[in-house]
């Protein structure tokens, strides 16, 4: 009857001790192949067997096993297999070494958290065999494969061609603006034909002026501008007053030694004042405003047009 009981306690200590080989963590790691040459690659396998309780912290591998040993690819953790005891994760990393001799591969640490407990399994050091390729003393360097002429593609030269199709189209269209530029020289303006009495050039440019509908179209800067433009070169052809050159204030300094009417003077003050307002600080005229700036200018010129006998003396002096 002991020698039963006996028996009984041996084989459930034997089971015990075969679920605790069986359960506790084991590391396997192996290189395929073991020898290389330099460039070649090789495997490196990592298995690990954790309890099924466990909490593995998988070593976080950097860019190279060993100082002479690159790594070119990480392959992802898997779990191969899984049971209620345990199961197991592997990895594969793929490398390589360009200097020839045994490199030692140091052991990978994992750390698995059982039950609140930690504990820290190392796998077994590696040896990675890198040979040199032998060499005939004859021997000539040489490329393992020749260079590879890559064929020119159509989407590689169209960039090209196109930019040398816009150049060339540019520089024509410049050529033809030259062209047609010599070709046609600049009308001759009003105002530089001598033969024009000044009220006359000063009236058909008012009324061109006019009938362009500037300021009706949101162009009042140029309209004001065109406007007292026509002013002072009337100003210039008919009293040679330098008016071109000067400030609006300059020329009601200068024009009342040739009018005789107050009033013409203060038509001209409100012109060229209105007009600097639009010019210079933006002013938005009404459009009664603008009318008016119109007619005062047309009726400046017309009360100021010479007699007919001081006009054809002016025509024979050349004045």
């Amino acid at each position: 009857m002991l020698t039963r009981a006996f028996n009984l306690v041996l084989v459930f200590a034997l089971v015990q001790a075969g679920f605790v080989l069986a359960s506790s963590p084991q590391v396997r790691v192996r290189l395929e192949p073991e020898s290389i040459k330099i460039g070649q690659r090789a495997g490196f396998f990592i298995e690990l067997d954790a309890p099924a309780q466990s909490i593995v912290h998988w070593p976080a591998f950097s860019d190279s096993l060993a100082k002479q040993i690159e790594v070119l690819s990480f392959g992802r953790i898997d779990t191969l297999s899984a049971d209620g005891q345990q199961y197991t994760l592997a990895q594969q990393l793929l490398i390589t070494a360009w200097e020839p001799g045994f490199i030692a591969i140091a052991p990978a640490p994992f750390l698995l958290a059982i039950n609140g407990d930690s504990l820290l399994v190392e796998s077994e050091p590696l040896l990675l065999q890198v040979q040199a390729p032998e060499l005939a003393e004859d021997a000539v360097p040489y490329d393992i494969k020749p260079i590879f002429k890559v064929p020119v593609t159509l989407a590689e030269v169209f960039p090209w061609l196109l930019a040398g199709f816009v150049l060339a189209l540019l520089a024509w269209l410049f050529w033809r603006y030259l062209k047609k530029r010599k070709a046609k020289p600049a009308a001759e303006s009003i105002w530089e034909k001598p033969e024009i009495p000044a009220h006359i050039a000063a009236i058909s440019s008012l009324e061109s002026l006019k009938n362009k509908k500037l300021w009706q179209s949101g162009k009042v800067k140029l309209y004001y501008s065109e406007l007292t433009f026509i002013l002072r070169m009337y100003l210039e052809k008919r009293f040679r007053i330098i008016a071109l050159e000067m400030t609006s204030s300059e020329i009601l300094q200068a024009v009342p030694a040739h009018l005789k009417e107050e009033e013409q003077i203060e038509w001209l003050r409100f012109i060229l004042e209105l007009a600097d307002l639009v010019k210079f600080a933006r002013y938005q005229p009404q459009p009664q405003q603008n009318e008016e700036c119109m007619d005062l200018a047309l009726e400046f010129v017309q009360r100021n047009i010479p007699p007919p006998e001081k006009e054809a003396g002016k025509n024979k002096t050349g004045e």
